[in-house]
């Protein structure tokens, strides 16, 4: 497919319209017709705030939306930041709430709609995102709902709901052409920020900043970091949460970063990637590893191919270089539910001999055949001999081709020793 840059205003900061709402609107209850439920349940609890879907609002509330009505949302107060000057500079979805015990207040209004027999579908028992397998649902706020609604058939329908929200429309493609320019943003910083004798949580805080101060947001994990010479793991380094002095840079090194930029609840991720002083022929190697399974992605990417298919494409230049990965090669973003092989063969790797059990792998996480609209975080990522590269940025496939969204990520940014 045709690649093309996308262009975007750094001015502009796009929102969803009532078009847009009423389109998500009528795409879910065609998904509950198709399911056979009556009305449908969302509870927004997670890192993927699905109840935002239906309401354009991220206030983690448990909805009720039904084939005749307006969603309605069950909060536990007032929420009284609509009503204020700044709140009302916002076009609401609905006016539709209830405050107090959202449970309580859930199982009367279904009894109110004559539903205290009707099949239910349930989104939050389950979900392909990552880390939310088993839902979101309290255990004491799922045995209640049960207490309170005995006649009630309750459906999981987790992930046709999901499917709905990692296909974007073109308003929504905008959203997440923002939040990767916001990501770009970071990166730009990121590497702006990083030096010999600086501290590993500067150029951290920095990406942060850069977010925020383009009107964009955070999730948890907010920022992924490791820095240092020797380095294989990946996630948050140990001073988040332990304390302690925060790694100083030395020449040789490198700091290495997954950002996720939000804007407007749209997820995008950048996988940074900073050495000090030029670096030395394993990382270049490693890099052109990561090189080529982006660029493999890139040329095989289209509609029609399955994800299964992808992952093996961008999987292939590991096992013919004898390097492993610490994360998925490729994975679906905005919501992270699909992800390609992890930790693959770690066995070719002399700097894992010390360890008392190799990592263990984790296997193509699902399958699905591959639209327009669908965006990935591309993050090939190589190691070896105590050494990680990663890079990648978010690629959103479109009607008018392919759309590399970030530049800056996708190779190792060097920064003077």
């Amino acid at each position: 497919m045709t690649v093309i840059k996308p262009e975007l205003p750094l001015d502009e900061f796009p929102t969803l319209s009532l078009a847009e709402r009423d389109r998500r609107w009528a795409a879910v209850r065609a998904m509950m017709s198709s399911a056979g439920v009556d009305a449908l349940i969302v509870f927004g609890q997670g890192r993927n705030a699905l109840d935002s879907y239906l309401t354009n609002e991220e206030s983690h509330a448990t909805v009720l939306f039904t084939a005749a009505e307006d969603p309605i949302q069950f909060v536990g107060d007032v929420p009284i930041n609509r009503y204020d000057g700044a709140g009302a500079r916002y076009e609401r979805w609905t006016d539709s709430w209830q405050h107090g015990n959202p449970i309580a207040n859930l199982s009367a209004a279904i009894v109110d709609r004559g539903l205290a027999t009707a099949t239910i579908g349930v989104v939050g028992l389950s979900s392909r995102a990552v880390g939310e397998w088993a839902g979101v649902i309290p255990f004491s706020t799922w045995t209640t709902v049960l207490q309170k609604l005995p006649d009630v058939t309750f459906v999981d329908v987790a992930q046709a709901y999901e499917h709905l929200t990692m296909v974007k429309s073109a308003e929504e493609q905008q959203m997440v052409r923002k939040a990767a320019q916001l990501g770009e943003a970071a990166c730009a910083a990121y590497v702006a920020a990083t030096g010999a004798g600086v501290l590993e949580s500067v150029p951290t805080a920095a990406a942060l900043a850069a977010i925020v101060a383009g009107g964009g947001w955070m999730r948890a994990p907010f920022i992924l970091e490791r820095a240092g010479s020797h380095r294989f793991g990946w996630g948050n380094p140990e001073w988040f949460s332990m304390g302690g002095r925060p790694y100083e840079l030395q020449p040789g090194d490198s700091i290495a970063s997954e950002v996720f930029a939000f804007y407007g609840g749209f997820e995008s991720q950048q996988q940074i990637d900073v050495v000090v002083g030029e670096p030395d022929r394993l990382l270049r190697e490693l890099e052109e590893v990561c090189l080529e399974s982006y660029r493999a992605g890139i040329d095989a990417l289209k509609p029609g191919l399955r994800f299964a298919e992808l992952a093996a494409i961008m999987d292939e230049p590991l096992a013919r270089s004898k390097t492993w990965n610490t994360g998925p090669m490729v994975q679906t973003v905005a919501p992270v539910i699909y992800n390609s092989a992890t930790r693959l063969d770690p066995g070719v790797d002399p700097a894992l001999a010390h360890l008392p059990a190799l990592p263990a792998g984790v296997g193509l996480d699902g399958d699905f055949e591959i639209t327009e609209g669908v965006a990935f975080a591309f993050e090939p990522n190589a190691l070896r001999d105590g050494k990680r590269v990663c890079i990648g940025g978010t690629v959103l496939l479109t009607a008018n081709g392919i759309e590399e969204l970030n530049t800056i990520p996708n190779r190792l940014q060097v920064v003077p020793a």
